[in-house]
């Protein structure tokens, strides 16, 4: 229409409008920082890819929240005394789109599931909690208005569930999320090879102590992407182990190797001691072909880990062999008693924390003490602190995650976070045998299985409030809903 207005002109209006609308982008830029403009030109792009493909939105939460991006990196939004990372103002604007389009599109009608209760009662007792501790004026509010950024990723399953409406999307954001995964994968192994005196990754990036013991020249590195990087590398496996041999397959065999190296690079206990054990289930459970599919992979990946081994230990002196050698040690203090005998100062500190933990619980055991919560005073054991690293109100934190949400939201908060937990568990191991397609199949048993490790190592990590983790586990359990839902029965590859 509009070329036919301008008939032969048109031309010239193409011209005049480029020239014009770069003419504006060159004032723009003089006048204001360029990543400002183009962040301003950004949006609009942004808002319109997010309305017609959500999932895109989700990829963008994982991206700023559990990748190779540190918290104190994301710029800020700031006003009225409130703040916001891009995350968050995207995990907005999705739940708000689902409102809106439930309000305008009479044929978009609200997904419900089995989880949506607990969640739901999960987030309201925590939320009240807080605000009659800030009532009563005995939280922080700007560690509680933090805290409450970090639980309200949680409510990400919303926006799968009701937003991740085909099969399109749904490949979209597993791709995605098995593709930024392996993205932090390399990027720790680079890291791993650079060494502690380039830092390319943000979060803890130091030489391994074990008891007391240093390594030098073994790097440990925990990024934003722990979570991420172990729930696509057992959910990984999951798949491979139920696909018949093909070409692709050895692709997902190369992305298991990175992300198992990574996880390794991590060095913590309580992730592999958990992995461990969720591999054990997926023995027991998985049928007899699946499980020779799964000895005939280990049996390559013990040749493989063999031949290393050998050229390794060659050269005593090289990273690989300090490599091998840390992990060993690592390793066998979970099966060493001294461990809990007082010998690990890693684990007596926790234990410190959790006398003062059971203290504090006892005396607010209902509703805790809310987001922002401080259990305990201020003790030499726990407190000592490098002056060179910036400040930490240790008073604040504690390992356990259980304890965690015990002293922040109380029996009702823990209850509820159980319920949620016991209720998807159930949904997934009951259902996932019952999926058509071998690679959803093995998305829901993967998420499902990582999951109970996550249960499980929260007893010395403080997973369920780190806000790494609430937006994936938010999203696995909104895909797992998604998949039980809508493609239970879909034949077709991811």
């Amino acid at each position: 229409m509009l070329k036919q207005s301008f008939g032969k002109s048109f031309l010239l209006f193409q011209i005049i409008s480029i020239c014009s609308f770069s003419l504006i982008i060159g004032i723009a830029i003089l006048k204001y920082p360029p990543i400002l403009v183009f962040g301003a030109l950004a949006i609009p792009i942004f808002m319109f890819a997010m309305i017609k493909r959500p999932e895109i939105g989700l990829l963008v939460i994982l991206i700023t929240t559990s990748s190779i991006v540190f918290e104190n990196q994301l710029p800020m939004l700031s006003g009225g005394g409130i703040s916001f990372h891009i995350s968050d103002l995207v995990l907005l604007g999705a739940l708000g789109l689902i409102i809106i389009r439930w309000l305008a599109e009479p044929t978009f009608d609200l997904v419900h599931t089995s989880l949506d209760l607990p969640l739901l009662v999960f987030y309201a007792v925590t939320l009240l909690a807080t605000v009659i501790s800030l009532l009563q004026s005995t939280v922080d509010v700007q560690t509680a208005l933090r805290e409450t950024r970090s639980l309200t990723y949680y409510l990400s399953f919303f926006i799968v569930t009701n937003l991740v409406r085909e099969r399109r999307q749904l490949n979209l954001l597993i791709n995605g999320f098995f593709l930024l995964a392996v993205i932090v994968a390399i990027t720790m192994i680079a890291q791993f090879l650079l060494g502690t005196s380039v830092q390319i990754l943000p979060g803890n990036v130091d030489n391994l102590v074990t008891m007391g013991s240093i390594y030098e020249g073994v790097t440990r590195i925990i990024p934003p992407g722990l979570s991420i990087l172990l729930i696509s590398f057992v959910a990984l496996i999951s798949i491979m182990v139920q696909e018949k041999f093909k070409p692709l397959n050895w692709l997902i065999f190369i992305q298991c190797c990175l992300l198992g190296l990574a996880v390794i690079l991590t060095f913590l206990r309580s992730y592999w001691a958990a992995l461990i054990f969720v591999f054990f289930i997926l023995i027991f459970i998985i049928r007899w072909i699946d499980l020779q599919r799964l000895i005939k992979w280990a049996l390559l990946i013990i040749c493989i880990a063999a031949i290393l081994l050998f050229i390794a230990f060659a050269e005593p002196d090289s990273r690989s062999a300090k490599l091998v050698g840390a992990s060993m040690d690592r390793f066998s203090t979970l099966i060493n008693t001294g461990t809990f005998q007082g010998e690990d100062s890693s684990l007596n500190w926790r234990m410190i924390e959790n006398e003062y933990a059971f203290s504090a619980i006892a005396s607010h055991p209902w509703l805790g003490l809310g987001m922002g919560f401080t259990y305990r005073p201020s003790d030499p054991r726990l407190d000592q602190r490098d002056p060179g690293l910036q400040p930490f109100d240790f008073r604040k934190f504690i390992h356990n995650g259980h304890l965690w949400i015990l002293l922040q939201s109380g029996v009702l908060g823990y209850i509820s976070l159980m319920w949620l937990s016991i209720a998807y568990l159930i949904r997934g191991f009951r259902s996932w045998q019952h999926i058509v397609n071998i690679n959803f199949r093995g998305v829901v048993l993967g998420f499902t299985l990582v999951y109970l490790a996550v249960l499980i190592s929260a007893v010395v990590n403080s997973t369920f409030m780190n806000w790494y983790w609430s937006a994936p586990i938010g999203i696995i359990m909104g895909i797992n809903e998604v998949v039980l839902l809508k493609f239970d029965n879909e034949e077709k590859t991811i």
